[in-house]
Order: structure tokens, then sequence, then C-alpha cells
């Protein structure tokens, strides 16, 4: 009797301080800013939005721990934009090694890759180089089984840059841009894991989703 009362007490607790939405979460979101911009728009509300302004992938890694012992159906990441002084292959050496521990932690979890979105009349970030990040990141997510590689890049690109109407500075995303990556994504957030297995993609990036959205 005393050990349910204990348990009890600590599920409430739990509530008291708020903890209870991570342990229900599903799926989780990691990134930047771009996708903490998720908090504010509505959408997605039964995600839980780990993201945070001028986040890296080494800030990702120091606080994988909670996300990785949530045991999610899903994690999807955008990363990448604000480490671009780096080089390339650093950014994916880290990258990996959050994929790995993922998988290593909870290995029924998918993982969902979304390329690095173009920027625009921003002169100190260069789209060939995110382009070349984004081929490195799809083939690092080819390694593993449970990892999904999302193309936004091509989606929101005019002429090898971000479309001018998406945005407000060249990198942060207009509510038009929200939509556009809702509409993208919505299904691999939406639909269970089990009908989202590779190499079939039930909810597969459909050029004309992305065209409606505009």
């Amino acid at each position: 009797m005393m050990a349910a009362w204990f348990r009890m007490g600590v599920v409430l607790a739990a509530l008291v301080l708020g903890s209870a939405p991570d342990a229900l979460a599903k799926t989780v979101f990691l990134g930047g800013s771009q996708t903490a911009g998720w908090k504010q728009m509505g959408m997605f509300k039964d995600v839980l939005n780990k993201a945070a302004v001028s986040n890296t992938t080494a800030k990702i890694l120091k606080g994988l721990g909670p996300v990785v012992s949530l045991k999610p159906e899903k994690v999807f990441i955008l990363e990448g934009i604000n480490e671009l002084y780096s080089p390339n292959q650093a950014i994916l050496a880290r990258y990996r090694e959050i994929l790995l521990r993922i998988n290593k932690g909870t290995p029924k979890t998918l993982i969902f890759v979304q390329s690095v979105l173009p920027v625009v009349n921003r002169p100190d970030l260069s789209n060939d180089k995110i382009m070349e990040l984004n081929a490195g990141l799809k083939a690092l997510c080819a390694e593993l089984s449970n990892c999904i590689y999302i193309d936004l890049f091509s989606h929101f690109a005019v002429n090898g840059a971000l479309n001018e109407s998406l945005t407000t500075d060249g990198v942060h995303l207009r509510p038009d841009g929200y939509k556009l990556w809702q509409a993208l994504i919505e299904n691999y957030v939406v639909q269970p894991g089990d009908k989202l297995t590779r190499p079939e993609t039930v909810a597969g990036l459909a050029p004309q989703q992305a065209s409606s959205a505009n």
C-alpha cells in the first residue's frame, strides 16, 4: 500500500512540476530558431519542441540524454545553419554522433533528418556550402535503417537561394514559409511510424503539396 501511495505521489509531483508532457511525448523536434518558430505558429501542438535559438549540433549533443530517455516514436532534426563557419565535415561528425546516440539509446525511434534551408541576401552564408552539407546529411542518414532524409531545400529555393517571399531576414521564415514547411512534413509527423518504414514513402514529399502552400 505504501509503495502504491509513493508511486502516486511521484506522478502527482510530475504533473505539478510540468514534466508530464515530456513523459508522454511521441514526437520531438530538435533544432535552432527556425524550428523554435513552430511554437508561435500554433501547428504541431502535440509535438515536444526542444529547439532553441542559436542552437548547434554541439549543444544538441549535450542535451540529448533527456530526449533519448523519452524513447519517442519520432525525432525530427533541422540543424546546421548556425555553424556554417565550421567545416562541413566537422558538422557532419557531430551530426553522426547525434544519430548514433539516438539509434543506440532508443533503436525503435524513427529519425527524420531535414535538409538545411537555403538563405538569401546573406553574403556571410553560402548556399553552395549548404547544398554540400545537405548531400552529406543525406548520405549519413542512408547509413541507418531508421533514418529518413527530408529534402526541404529544393522546395524553398528559387534559383538556388531562399524564396524571398518566405523570409523576414534571409534566414528566418514568415508564416507562409511555415505553411510550406508544414505541407512538406505534416504526413511524416502525423502518420504512425509503422507506415513510414523505408524504402516505402507513404508520406513522400510531393511537389504539388509544396506549390499549393505558397
